[in-house]
């Protein structure tokens, strides 16, 4: 995947989480039928560089319903609060299905982290 191709990717993943996960907290804050169960959980990855690894932790913090705490770029770690760690499955899934392949292939260089 190109570099530039992965930057409008992720741009574009990003808007329709960000859309997507706004509107199930605010559809669970109007109609609460469970309770939200706040949490933590460990989000692990294959190590790809400190600046890749950041800005996976952003772009986990800026969707609505997660927030990265803690970043340890070399271990490929990245600890999280989530607003609904019930579904905590669900969400590392999806954040490596929509993030982490576009992030790695924007910043990792063939052969190198």
């Amino acid at each position: 995947m190109k570099r530039v191709a992965a930057a409008f990717l992720i741009l574009w993943r990003l808007l329709v989480a960000i859309v997507r996960s706004g509107w199930h907290i605010s559809w669970r804050i109007v109609r609460p039928q469970r309770r939200f169960a706040p949490g933590f959980a460990e989000y692990t990855f294959e190590p790809m560089g400190p600046a890749a690894t950041t800005a996976l932790a952003c772009l986990i913090s800026l969707t609505p319903g997660s927030t990265a705490v803690e970043v340890d770029a070399a271990a490929g770690r990245i600890r999280l609060h989530l607003l609904d760690a019930g579904a905590s499955e669900a969400t590392l899934g999806e954040i490596r299905s929509l993030f982490e392949s576009a992030v790695r292939a924007l910043f990792v260089k063939e052969g190198r982290p």
